[in-house]
């Protein structure tokens, strides 16, 4: 009678070599013998992560982009590629980006974080959206805000990627909140999303109310033209959202307001109350206001002193 053994020896070797991969060793792995190679090459090719501000990455994003160059043959396991990370690496031009959407077809995770210039913002989108229609995650934060008016590459995301569950678009200013908008009616799925100091009012957080309640992470870092009552009318509907970073500003009328009722009073006790909920709006809300420091330190007589920790956050769960 045959003997039938009840492992399958590449099966078990993958499942064992996945978790190396995960402890980030399986590449020196992939010396040990042929087997050990066909079985561990296709898990590294599944996840690749460079960071261009890093020395260590800086020549295997150099390898990297040699074999993703020009049009020619692709490599064997380019197909296993699902997961791509290039962030801070201010050299990723159009050419490079083409080059990774014909060498790597079946991306569903794409990070390029603090890599997109603006000015080419709007036609890597539309490459993007050409590429991947089945993408699930993807982020093109910039590393600092910008004021080009560039809505068609996310005019073409709306339109394509509908599976997308987690956007990141932070810092980009060059989106309307029309477009925006857009994008939060056209993807369904969408369950996380950074608007952290887009241009978005009201508008925004009420499509968001309106078209997601099982929405679970909303980043509003930056976002100072919402009213609490929007985040509020919001975070009631859905009570699973987390919204992060939301910080409520005081307009210059509430202000005057809160000063005069107790300034009126007269008491040392009022003055300082007063004093620190000055205080606490010089630490959330007029960070860069240096006017507002000076008067207050006017009116107090004594420098303003900050916070240790800096600026705080108010957070709704």
């Amino acid at each position: 009678m045959a003997h039938l053994s009840i492992f399958i020896i590449p099966e078990l070797l993958e499942r064992i070599l996945y978790f190396l991969a995960v402890d980030k060793t399986l590449y020196s792995a992939l010396f040990v013998c042929q087997l050990w190679y066909r079985c561990g090459a296709p898990i590294l090719w599944r996840r690749i992560e460079l960071k261009g501000n890093e020395v260590d990455d800086g020549s295997r994003l150099e390898r990297f982009f040699k074999i993703v160059r020009g049009g020619g043959r692709r490599p064997v396991y380019s197909s296993k590629l699902t997961h791509l990370k290039i962030s801070d690496y201010r050299s990723l031009s159009n050419k490079k980006i083409k080059g990774i959407m014909h060498t790597f077809q079946n991306i569903i995770h794409l990070d390029f974080g603090g890599s997109m210039k603006p000015e080419s913002i709007g036609n890597v989108l539309k490459l993007i959206a050409e590429s991947y229609p089945n993408l699930k995650y993807l982020n093109i934060s910039a590393l600092c805000s910008s004021g080009f008016g560039n809505d068609k590459g996310l005019c073409a995301i709306a339109n394509s990627c509908y599976k997308i569950e987690c956007l990141n678009i932070s810092r980009r200013t060059e989106f309307s909140e029309t477009s925006i908008c857009n994008v939060i009616r056209s993807c369904p799925r969408l369950q996380q999303l950074n608007l952290s100091f887009c241009k978005i009012t009201d508008i925004t957080i009420k499509e968001i109310a309106s078209s997601y309640l099982n929405i679970k992470y909303l980043n509003l870092e930056g976002c100072n033209n919402i009213s609490k009552e929007a985040v509020d009318q919001l975070v009631s509907l859905n009570l699973n959202i987390h919204v992060d970073n939301f910080v409520e500003i005081i307009t210059p009328p509430d202000l005057i307001g809160m000063v005069r009722n107790h300034l009126t009073q007269n008491n040392v006790a009022s003055r300082q109350i007063l004093a620190q909920s000055l205080q606490r709006i010089l630490d959330l809300n007029m960070r860069n206001n240096q006017n507002l420091a000076q008067a207050l330190e006017l009116i107090f007589r004594h420098p303003i002193r900050r916070s240790s920790t800096g600026a705080g956050r108010r957070r709704f769960a």
